[in-house]
């Protein structure tokens, strides 16, 4: 063969070669373009990445590496370890996103004695001792983050290299600003701080580096994947595109927009320096925010509508399916199976009810290990509060594997104040308000010991003071409970509650202290068994002269039961509470007379989509007690008979029924809260003087049209109620427990 023919055919082939580099390598992994995956942050929106993946396994498309930022890091690290695309997605739907930005469980699960109730408190400072007053990095400490992201990644190589696809994460040094490249270590930990979104989590600490979310300094990393020997990049960009003129008429639209126009300008950089074989998907997320968890499976879709359209660009990159298959499992074979938990340890043998904690993990841990239980109930004892700091790994002992639950035991007292506001009014005279704070001083002693104080300033006031000392560690425990009180707060009585005007005013003043040895019953309730003694008296500041007052000695044994499963105090739409409390007073415990008293309260919820009907009763009666304001009971106000003022209905027997119903509009922006309703309740009920004149036949019919609002400041509520006999108000209440 002369060398003319001989070498065009060698120029042509080298043609060929780099025009179609798919048809020379498709068939062989290890000359097959090298495919780095880049996938951006951008919150609920990250759920589009899994769309592509899913497209790229179903093409057959081998990834060589993948380099991941924020949310984009979490899908980007969870799969490059070996998570499989089904279980990516189930993370993305079924994960309680909501809850892991809210460091919250449900409320029905929490410790009866740290369930929210009222009043509602609207800020908490922390004193120290190092600094006097300790502000938190960020609105969230992220420690139920923490531990999903942990129970998906027990099985990670400490080097990222070592993973089945060599993975990089993107954070921000937030002392310089500049991106830090996170390669190796706990990879956990390392996703946690590639999404420490600044301001709303706490920053994480890595290798002396105060960390936080990628975003702002390279949101998405082509230049790292490069860098890691990527000869073709596929890059996802599903940042937030930036708002427009309409969209930034508050100060949240502003500094959203400040914090959108850094991502942007470095993800225009990082698009310039993609090549021509490279390609940049941009999926059209239209209304799904950063913040629509709820539409994570809409994302999805929308990821896989995106890289179906670049089908063709794709099909270049494709192996033959055995090939890829064979790929596939080689570098599966990198993931170390989870196995069975064959036992639960602590770090901390000496820990006061450590067989107890144990026991609420094992649950979790049966047969086969069922990670987000498993995440879920450690969360659940760190909330208990007798951690600092919590956290779990495999570990070995003996041929068996086993969980080990690292924790780091609060040794200090913790100092809390809280601060909140209550507003109640009608547009008739019904005005109150009041200013609630509350010092808590807790972990006083090894059993855990806390000292509340409540003060509440306003028309009505109080002052509480409690020593809580458990008697024995586990979360159903037994306490004894000193305690005194002071309370203040006027009554008004109208002689008929069709009148509108009142016949007197009196100020209730109240002085009591008290010793309470009860049971808490975990999340459910307590009961208590108890004597108090005090002073009450009841001043008559306006009225007919004649009209008595009194001032009385309290002395009596108190029987208390509290069972309280409602998922939230002010607008519940599942569960059930009940209230009981009996008082058996004596003169020879001191009292000035020989009384019964007991108030029973019953309360639940059935929900169905956005429709809750919430069903409450009441009874109540002081068994014909002299004391008549003091110790008698009072109806009006929304929801106690809708129409009428607070103090309206009085008499030292009571009965109450009522329906309301709620119809969910919308949830809110988790900054500004939960949901708003709209709602209407039906009540019916009257208080009489002697137990002897009650009954149906004179009951009070009344309702009420209302809009509610779940907000962070407290329950919200504008009402307009009504009570036979013409009886109108219209109500606004901000921070007061309704039902």
């Amino acid at each position: 063969m002369s060398r003319k023919p001989f070498f065009a055919i060698m120029l042509t082939a080298v043609t060929v070669a780099l025009a179609f580099p798919a048809f020379l390598h498709a068939q062989d992994a290890d000359a097959h373009p090298r495919i780095g995956l880049v996938l951006s942050g951008g919150g609920a929106r990250g759920a589009a990445h899994v769309g592509v993946i899913r497209v790229l396994e179903e093409m057959h498309v081998p990834i060589y590496c993948i380099v991941g930022t924020s949310m984009g890091s979490i899908v980007g690290g969870l799969y490059a370890s070996g998570t499989p695309t089904a279980e990516l997605e189930d993370v993305a739907v079924k994960t309680d996103w909501d809850g892991l930005f809210s460091d919250k469980i449900p409320r029905r699960e929490v410790s009866y004695r740290d369930k929210t109730d009222w009043p509602n408190y609207i800020t908490s400072v922390t004193i120290g001792r190092e600094k006097f007053i300790e502000i938190p990095q960020g609105l969230v400490k992220g420690k139920r983050l923490d531990l999903m992201l942990r129970s998906l990644t027990l099985n990670a190589p400490k080097s990222f290299d070592d993973f089945p696809i060599p993975f990089r994460a993107i954070a921000c040094d937030i002392e310089t600003g500049k991106p830090v490249v996170l390669s190796k270590g706990d990879l956990a930990r390392s996703l946690r701080a590639s999404m420490a979104i600044p301001g709303a989590f706490a920053p994480v600490e890595i290798d002396g580096k105060l960390l936080v979310d990628g975003g702002v300094a390279n949101n998405m990393a082509v230049d790292v994947a490069k860098a890691m020997g990527a000869d073709v990049v596929i890059a996802v960009n599903i940042g937030t595109p930036l708002s427009t003129r309409e969209g930034l008429d508050n100060v949240l639209g502003i500094i959203d927009q400040l914090t959108g126009i850094l991502t942007v300008r470095n993800v225009e950089a990082q698009i310039k320096i993609l090549g021509p074989n490279d390609k940049l998907f941009t999926p059209e997320l239209g209304t799904i925010t950063t913040a629509s968890f709820d539409r994570m499976d809409e994302a999805i879709e929308i990821g896989q509508k995106t890289a179906d359209s670049a089908r063709p660009y794709l099909s270049r990159y494709s192996m033959d399916p055995a090939g890829y298959q064979a790929l596939r499992s080689r570098q599966l074979a990198k993931v170390k199976p989870l196995g069975k938990i064959e036992f639960v340890k602590t770090d901390q043998v000496s820990l006061p009810g450590s067989t107890l904690l144990l026991d609420m993990v094992t649950k979790g841990a049966d047969k086969v290990l069922n990670k987000d239980v498993m995440s879920y109930e450690i969360f659940e004892l760190y909330k208990r509060g007798d951690f600092d700091d919590i956290d779990f790994a495999l570990v070995e002992e003996d041929g068996k594997n086993g969980l080990l639950i690292k924790t780091k035991p609060r040794q200090e007292t913790r100092n809390v104040v809280d601060l909140g506001l209550e507003l109640i009014g009608t547009a008739q005279k019904d005005n109150s308000f009041r200013v609630v704070a509350r010092y808590t001083a807790d972990n006083l002693n090894r059993m855990g010991a806390e000292w509340k104080n409540e003060l509440w300033l306003g028309q009505n006031s109080r002052f509480f003071s409690e020593f809580y000392q458990p008697l024995n560690p586990s979360p159903w425990r037994f306490f004894a409970a000193p305690s005194l009180e002071y309370q203040n707060y006027p009554v008004e009585v109208y002689q008929k509650y069709t009148d509108k005007d009142a016949i007197a005013k009196y100020r209730i003043k109240v002085a009591d202290a008290g010793l309470d040895l009860g049971l808490q019953m975990g999340e459910y309730g307590e009961t208590r068994f108890g004597y108090v003694r005090g002073k009450t008296k009841s001043g008559l500041e306006t009225g007919i002269p004649e009209l008595p007052e009194q001032d009385l000695d309290d002395g009596a044994f108190k029987v208390t039961l509290k069972f309280d499963q409602l998922d939230s105090p002010f607008f519940p739409t599942q569960g059930g509470s009940l209230a009981v409390k009996y008082l058996y007073g004596r003169e020879s415990l001191g009292d000035y007379e020989d009384y019964d008293s007991i108030d029973a309260t019953l309360a639940r919820a059935f929900s169905y989509d956005r429709h809750t009907v919430i069903l409450r009763g009441r009874w109540a009666t002081d068994f014909d007690s002299t004391a008549v304001v003091a110790r008698g009971f009072f109806l009006g106000g929304l929801f106690n008979l809708s129409g009428l003022n607070t103090y309206q209905v009085h008499g030292g027997t009571l009965g109450l029924g009522e329906a309301v119903y709620l119809l969910r509009l919308k949830r809110l922006s988790p900054l500004l809260g939960g949901n708003m309703y709209a709602g209407a309740s039906f009540e019916a009920g009257n208080a009489w003087p002697d137990r002897s004149d009650a009954g149906t036949g004179d009951l009070i019919y009344a309702g009420s049209l209302f809009l509610g609002i779940e907000s962070n400041i407290g329950p919200i509520y504008f009402g307009l109620g009504y009570a036979e006999g013409g009886q109108t108000a219209v109500y606004f209440s901000l921070g007061a427990k309704q039902y």
